[in-house]
């Protein structure tokens, strides 16, 4: 008889983009004292945001994205939760100042384990999977013959190569840190 196994823990990241550069460093430190040290090497270089219609509208243009790694790896059922977390980060950011734009940051949190990147969302579509409260999750990478790949729904961003080479170094890492651990019993 099989034996339901939990699954191990995943490196928690947040998406942040943003047309306003200073924000980048708001969003570190509410992440920071929210979640927690992010990991030494945790935080991206700045990638140019692709130009869409749907963002320009609320966020303007010139759009730019970093990403956020905490150091502690997190529960892979725990990213509902900072969904929440992250669109009260957004909010609290949104009611501090004065903005030109409708939304002045976007931080779309996900995890990152050894075979896929999940993201978190507040909309239903058919890929993806309701988790409560009002969030659904989605693959948006599978790591497949020593790549990441993108599926049919991957967001344009997300296809990025570079975007992969960063992701990537975490990924050899928990490898590195899953077959140091004990095996789970069965």
């Amino acid at each position: 008889m099989r034996v339901p196994r939990t699954a191990p823990p995943a490196y928690l990241f947040f998406g942040v983009f943003t047309g306003f550069e200073p924000l980048f460093e708001v969003i570190r430190k509410l992440i920071v004292l929210r979640f927690g040290p992010l990991h030494p090497q945790g935080e991206s270089g700045l990638f140019p945001f692709p130009e869409t219609r749907t963002y320009s509208r609320t966020m303007g243009e010139a759009l730019q994205r970093k990403f956020f790694v905490l150091e502690n790896r997190w529960p892979q059922d725990g990213l509902a939760r900072v969904k929440h977390a992250a669109i009260a980060m957004e909010q609290e950011v949104l009611e501090s100042s004065c903005w030109p734009v409708e939304r002045p940051v976007n931080i779309d949190p996900g995890l990152l384990n050894d075979c896929r990147i999940i993201l978190a969302s507040t909309k239903d579509y058919s890929h993806r999977l309701y988790r409560g409260d009002g969030i659904w999750e989605e693959v948006a990478l599978s790591y497949e013959n020593g790549a990441y790949k993108p599926l049919p729904w991957t967001y344009p961003d997300f296809k990025n190569p570079d975007y992969h080479a960063f992701f990537n170094g975490f990924r050899k890492e928990l490898l590195q840190l899953i077959q140091s651990e004990p095996p789970q019993p069965r």
